[in-house]
């Protein structure tokens, strides 16, 4: 299963900072029907005007949105939800190993739940996209994008992001089969060869 997200949050300290909006998009391996959880959420805390300048999303725009705690179960529901017996879940995002993970851990942590209990994978377009194109000089989700040829949407809100991700990754997926000398196909249902060549 591969789970496609992105999370905009109150600040840079993935301990501390919260999580002001979310997107996952689930997709089947080598199926492509879309499903997708999305939200803005409550940080319980007021948004810095300079984070507002880049998402544009503001205190009054989340003050009566579900909190985490509110939305979490649900969220571990669709996320594992259809899985069968000892299936991964490949979670893609930018930045993934740096920032969003630990912060999607951090807000878990806080309601009692251990995403190391899961088949849980996690996997980071930034680091694929430093060892794959070492001659780049920006490796920011924008600048990949433009640089790949793969079609750009508003950046700094969750959905847009994750679209643009998800795109991306499938982009960089096809100059994977020259570098790991394997199909699409091959990599797609078999996604411990990316986590491998990362690492």
């Amino acid at each position: 299963m591969l789970i496609f997200y992105d999370l905009e949050t109150t600040g840079l300290n993935q301990y501390h900072d919260k999580i002001t909006e979310m997107c996952f998009i689930k997709q089947k391996l080598l199926e492509f029907n879309d499903q997708t959880f999305t939200s803005l959420i409550n940080p319980e805390k007021p948004i810095p005007d300079i984070v507002i300048r880049i998402t544009g999303i503001t205190d009054d725009m989340v003050k009566d949105k579900p909190t985490f705690e509110n939305i979490s179960e649900q969220l571990v529901y669709f996320i594992n939800n259809n899985l069968k017996e000892n299936e991964k879940v490949y979670f893609i995002a930018h930045n993934n190993i740096g920032f969003d993970k630990l912060v999607l851990s951090a807000h878990f942590k806080r309601m009692g739940i251990d995403i190391k209990q899961f088949n849980w994978v996690f996997l980071d377009t930034l680091l694929i996209a430093k060892k794959l194109y070492p001659h780049f000089k920006k490796y920011n989700l924008k600048s990949l994008c433009q640089k790949l040829g793969v079609k750009t949407l508003g950046a700094h809100r969750a959905e847009a992001d994750t679209i643009m991700l998800k795109n991306l990754f499938y982009r960089i997926m096809q100059d994977m089969t020259i570098e790991l000398k394997k199909s699409l196909g091959d990599i797609i249902s078999d996604l411990d060869l990316i986590d491998n060549y990362t690492y």
